[in-house]
């Protein structure tokens, strides 16, 4: 039986205003992005109830996440709309 003590984990909390326009995230890293292929979805349903959208030659989608889809648990996004 495995008691778990040489597993380890890692948290880094949230800034509590991240969700603010005036964040400064210039120095988190950027997004990767997978294809299909590497993500490993042919046999999810989640992913083959919609190869319209995930395999369109003119509009396929991607995966995105951080460096690491296997550890990575959370991904944070952040977009700036700019008003004109």
């Amino acid at each position: 039986m495995q008691d778990g003590s040489a597993n380890y984990g890692l948290h880094w909390e949230l800034p509590t205003n991240w969700q603010q326009a005036d964040f400064d995230d210039s120095s988190w890293p950027n997004a990767t992005t997978y294809n299909n292929q590497t993500i490993g979805v042919d046999n999810k349903s989640a992913y083959t109830n919609f190869i319209d959208i995930f395999d369109n030659e003119k509009a396929d989608a991607q995966f995105i996440w951080s460096t690491n889809v296997v550890l990575d648990n959370e991904v944070i996004v952040r977009y700036t709309v700019d008003a004109l």
